[in-house]
């Protein structure tokens, strides 16, 4: 893992872009008190060491008749093939995330479907899946937090402390 060294200058910028998407770099100029090329190097910085990559739009599931979250644990042998059953499973219409857990279940998959029959076709492929030998799927009743974005998830006090 390389370690990226960030100040609170760094901390600030990425921050504005983590709750925006977008930064205006004159406006955060002033509001730092940071020259407008010193942002614009920094941002170079970030997407030249992989911090930043790409714009991303925050698209609203359910407005878009996603209306169902669904979370599917997987149990799987260990061993040689794991890591293409994870491939596999995360290549699948309507997943959008496939984490590889240590302990009983060895995946877990969030997916975003239209509706209870939609989540049964999926379920029904994961399951014939080789290399699948148990599941478990809950569905999503109401949804507390679902931030993607990582800053923003952290107070000020936590934010500092990545640059000590």
């Amino acid at each position: 893992m390389v370690e990226i060294d960030l100040d609170e200058t760094d901390f600030a910028i990425l921050r504005r872009l983590d709750e925006q998407g977008d930064v205006d770099v004159e406006r955060l100029s002033d509001e730092l008190g940071v020259s407008q090329s010193t942002i614009y190097y920094r941002l170079e910085r970030y997407r030249d060491q992989g911090l930043l990559q790409g714009t991303v739009a925050d698209l609203d599931a359910r407005k878009l008749g996603l209306e169902l979250t669904a979370i599917t644990e997987i149990k799987s042998d260990y061993g040689p093939g794991y890591e293409e059953l994870g491939e596999e499973l995360a290549e699948m219409s309507g997943v959008t995330q496939v984490f590889f857990m240590l302990g009983e279940m060895s995946f877990v998959v969030v997916s975003k479907v239209r509706d209870h029959d939609h989540l049964q076709r999926l379920i029904t492929r994961m399951i014939e899946t080789d290399g699948v030998e148990d599941s478990s799927t809950h569905v999503v009743l109401q949804t507390i937090k679902d931030e993607p974005r990582l800053l923003v998830n952290y107070d000020d006090e936590d934010l500092r402390s990545l640059t000590d």
